[in-house]
C-alpha cells in the first residue's frame, strides 16, 4: 500500500466504502484501513433499507441472496404490552443482507482503484499543527506505519477510532455520551415451523425488542436499550424470549453478538482541517432506533463531492469541507433532529402515556417510526386526535410543546450557516442547545 495518498479511509463499512468508491472513481489515490478481515467485514445479520436510497448514492439496486425480502405486517407492542397494535408493511423497504452488501461494496471499491487493507487497525490521527495529515496505522503483523493523506476521514463506527484522539476544539466530542447510545444484542435462529409473524415492542426499557420471521427457516431476536444505569442485559432479553419462543430451534444461524449503536441527532460538526467524520462516526444515525444504513450512504455521497472539490482546489480547510455538514444536515439532519426531540420526550414520560398514545390512535406507528415523528405536518389533523387525550391535560401540553420545539430544531438544522463563520457556528450551536434545553423536564428519573 502506497503510505502517501489523496484519501485515507478507517473504516470499510457502508459509509467507507461507498466514500472509497467515489473518490477513487474521481480520480484520487484512496486508502481504506479496515480492522476485520476482508471475509468477516460486514454485519453477520439483515437490516432494513429504503430501496431509493440505491439509486439516491448511485449503486445498482441489490438481488438475491442479497436482496432478501420485503417489510412484512408486524404486531406492535407497546411497553406495557396491554394492547396489540398492528404496524403496516412499508413496501417501499426491503431487507438486505449486511454482509453480502458489504462484500459488494468492498468490490466497487477495489475496481473504482481504491487500495484496502484487512486486518489492520487505524492507531488515531497524525496531526500538523491544527490539521490533520493522515493516521496512524498498525497492519496484522504488529508493523507500524505512518499514512499520510491530504483529507483523512473516520468512518469506523460509534467508536470513533480516530475521532476519540482528535482535540476537542472542532465542534465533535471525542465520546458518545451513554445516554446518547443503544446497547444491543442480536441473535437468528433456525425457525422449526412455518411461522412468519413478526412481533415488535416498542419502549420496553427505554429501547426496541423484536421477534422477526421474515426470512423462511430463521427467527431473528433483538433487543436494545438505551444506556442508562440500571438498565438490564440485552443479551438476557433476547435469551429470555428465546425461552419462550417453542419455534426457536437450537442453532445460532446468525449474529449472536452485541454492539452499542448511537441514537441521538448527528454532531454539530464533523470536519476539522483535513478530516470528516462519516456514518456512526458522526451519529448518522435514527435516534430512535440507530439504524444508518440509508443516512450513512447518503452522507458518505456528500461527503466525497465535497471532499472531491477540496482535492481539486488544493484547499482541505474546515471551510472548504463545510459544504459537506450543511448538505447533510439539510437532507437527513432535519427529520432526526425532530425524532430526537420526540424521543428525548417519550423517555421522560410515564409509560402509560406513551401507551395511550398509540392505543388511542393520536399517533399512528408508521407515521413515528423513522418518519420525523408527527402527523404528516398536519396541525388541525394532530389538534383533533388530541381530543382522544382530553383526560391527561398536562400530558397533552408537554406533547405540544415537544413537538413545537422539534418543529423549531428542524427550521434551525435548515438554516445552518452555509460558510463557515466561527462566530456564527457558535451562535448556530447555542441556539440548538437552548432549544433542545426547553423541551419539558423530565418526569421521570433515567433508568
Amino acid at each position: 500500500m502506497n503510505n502517501n495518498v489523496d484519501v485515507a479511509i478507517a473504516g470499510a463499512g457502508i459509509a467507507g466504502c461507498l466514500l472509497a468508491r467515489n473518490l477513487a472513481r474521481d480520480g484520487h489515490r484512496v486508502a481504506v484501513i479496515e480492522k476485520s478481515k476482508r471475509e468477516d467485514a460486514g454485519h453477520d445479520w439483515w437490516d432494513t433499507i429504503k430501496i431509493a436510497t440505491f439509486a439516491r448514492v448511485g449503486m445498482p439496486e441489490p438481488e438475491p441472496p442479497e436482496l432478501m425480502s420485503t417489510r412484512h405486517e408486524a404486531t406492535v407492542y407497546l411497553p406495557l404490552e396491554t394492547k396489540p397494535l398492528t404496524a403496516p408493511p412499508r413496501p417501499e423497504s426491503i431487507h438486505v443482507d449486511r454482509k453480502l452488501l458489504e462484500q459488494r461494496q468492498i468490490r466497487y471499491a477495489e475496481e473504482a482503484g481504491a487500495e484496502l487493507l484487512f486486518g489492520a487497525k487505524a492507531t488515531g490521527p497524525l496531526l500538523d499543527g491544527d490539521r490533520v495529515a493522515g493516521m496512524g496505522v498498525e497492519t496484522a503483523d504488529g508493523q507500524k506505519i505512518e499514512l499520510r493523506a491530504k483529507i483523512t476521514i473516520d468512518a469506523a463506527g460509534m467508536s470513533g477510532a480516530l475521532r476519540s484522539k482528535m482535540p476537542e476544539k472542532f465542534g465533535f466530542p471525542r465520546q458518545v455520551e451513554r445516554k446518547d447510545m443503544f446497547v444491543t444484542y442480536r441473535e437468528i435462529r433456525n425457525n422449526t415451523t412455518d411461522s412468519r409473524d413478526d412481533l415488535l415492542i416498542f419502549g420496553k426499557n427505554n429501547g426496541v425488542v423484536w421477534v422477526n420471521r421474515a426470512e423462511a427457516g430463521m427467527v431473528d431476536f433483538f433487543a436494545g436499550a438505551i444506556n442508562f444505569p440500571g438498565r438490564p442485559e440485552p443479551r438476557d432479553i433476547v435469551n429470555e424470549m428465546i425461552r419462550k419462543t417453542p419455534e426457536a430451534g437450537d442453532r445460532i444461524m446468525r449474529g449472536g453478538y452485541g454492539a452499542p449503536i448511537p441514537v441521538r441527532h448527528c454532531f454539530d460538526s464533523f470536519v476539522a482541517p483535513g478530516f470528516m467524520l462519516c456514518g456512526d462516526s458522526a451519529c448518522h444515525c435514527s435516534p430512535i432506533d440507530g439504524s444508518g444504513m440509508a443516512s450513512s450512504m447518503i452522507a458518505a455521497d456528500h461527503a466525497s463531492k465535497v471532499a472531491h472539490a477540496a482535492l481539486e482546489n488544493g484547499d482541505t480547510s474546515v471551510a472548504a469541507l463545510w459544504p459537506y455538514i450543511g448538505a447533510y444536515k439539510r437532507e437527513q439532519g432535519v427529520p432526526f433532529v425532530g425524532l430526537d426531540a420526540v424521543q428525548k420526550f417519550m423517555v421522560s414520560e410515564p409509560k402509560i402515556n406513551l401507551e395511550l398514545l398509540f392505543t388511542r390512535g393520536v399517533l399512528k406507528i408508521e407515521e413515528f417510526w423513522g418518519s420525523g415523528g408527527g402527523a404528516g405536518g398536519n396541525k388541525l389533523k394532530m389538534l383533533l386526535r388530541l381530543i382522544k387525550l382530553a383526560d391527561r391535560p398536562l400530558f397533552v401540553r408537554r406533547l405540544i410543546a415537544s413537538v413545537g420545539i422539534g418543529a423549531k430544531l428542524k427550521e434551525h438544522y435548515m438554516n445552518f450557516p452555509e460558510k463557515y463563520d466561527p462566530a456564527e457556528f457558535a451562535a448556530w450551536v447555542n441556539e440548538k442547545q437552548r432549544l433542545f434545553a426547553e423541551l419539558p423536564p423530565a418526569m421521570l428519573p433515567p433508568r
